[in-house]
């Protein structure tokens, strides 16, 4: 099918139900698109756990939430609810199964998406996910798609500041502000591929005595982990204590954050604090910090990368278990001077 364009309606509703890196990754195509349809009423459409996230996008008019697991009962309520807005454009950043069918029920004139083997019947503009054969990042993958309502070849911008509310924080948070300098350290991943082990955690976290380090992650296993090393005195484990707004304010009053390529990396990214990031599975050209200034990535160069993180021809992860201890303390360190 061939590439349309054309200025869209009004009413604009885009969608991008998870994860919370891939959120993030679509701020700077919201921030383009705002420039370039200021009076345009803007809806973005995620899952419930990940609101939060989407409502701290600049320019985002509404935030509509959906079930990870819809039911009948409530893809009926969202077609409803789309027919009464009057919805005239559709932009779908995530092209899935399910935010395809939520694309096509909404019955909008323009309906924009990836080129997919099995999801073209749910768009009438569509593009392919990937031009030619160079890794490109998931941000200008996302930009791209603006291309389909008109909005050609831009000028791709950095994150822009988000101000978080102070009367939103947790009353850990508040009280970590005291303490400088310190560290925060994600210590899981979104799979065990990007696991970077708990005995190079602890490796880590014995090097850096003396400098508090504040823990972060919500998956049960990141809290168990969380928890086994508290026993440290510089150790502050705030596993599972924090909303995504807590996580932002605290990486940004921190002097360095260090994590494997994760949700919690790109929330980092949208501060200023300088990053270390562990890149293993995933590639930093497809998926790194969408900024230049004060970040390190530090990976293994094997033939194996990037990978399907489905099945690992090693015992243990070799792109991220090579990943030595002592020079990701030096990577910190030199943002500690």
């Amino acid at each position: 099918m061939e590439r349309q364009t054309g200025e869209p309606e009004q009413n604009f509703w885009f969608i991008r139900l998870r994860l919370l890196g891939d959120i993030v990754f679509t701020i700077p195509a919201m921030a383009i698109f705002r420039d370039h349809f200021p009076d345009a009423h803007i809806a973005y459409i995620v899952e419930e756990k990940f609101a939060e996230i989407a409502r701290l996008i600049p320019g985002i008019d509404e935030v509509i939430t959906v079930s990870r697991k819809m039911p009948l009962s409530e893809i009926l309520a969202f077609r409803k609810k789309a027919r009464e807005a009057e919805v005239g454009t559709v932009v779908d950043f995530h092209s899935g199964p399910k935010s395809a069918l939520l694309t096509w029920i909404t019955g909008a004139k323009v309906r924009a998406g990836y080129r997919t083997p099995n999801r073209n019947w749910a768009y009438n503009r569509t593009i392919p996910r990937k031009v030619g054969t160079c890794p490109s990042h998931s941000v200008v993958n996302q930009v791209r798609l603006l291309e389909l309502i008109g909005i050609p070849n831009p000028q791709i911008p950095s994150y822009p500041d988000i101000r978080v509310d102070e009367a939103l924080l947790s009353s850990p948070v508040l009280e970590a502000r005291s303490v400088r300098p310190k560290i925060v350290l994600h210590i899981g991943a979104g799979n065990r591929f990007r696991d970077w082990g708990s005995d190079h955690f602890t490796s880590l976290l014995g090097r850096l005595e003396g400098v508090p380090v504040f823990l972060v992650g919500n998956g049960e296993w990141e809290k168990a982990r969380g928890a086994e090393l508290a026993g440290m005195r510089h150790v502050h484990d705030y596993t599972g204590r924090l909303s995504i707004v807590d996580m932002l304010a605290l990486i940004a009053d921190s002097q360095v954050f260090v994590g494997a390529d994760s949700g919690p990396l790109h929330v980092a990214s949208l501060t200023r604090t300088p990053i270390v990031a562990f890149y293993g599975p995933n590639i930093p050209a497809v998926s790194g910090p969408w900024r230049r200034e004060n970040v390190t990535v530090i990976e293994r160069d094997l033939e194996c990368r990037p990978c399907s993180q489905r099945t690992c021809k090693y015992d243990r992860m070799a792109c991220m278990d090579g990943i030595d201890v002592e020079y990701v303390y030096q990577a910190i360190s030199r943002y500690l001077r």
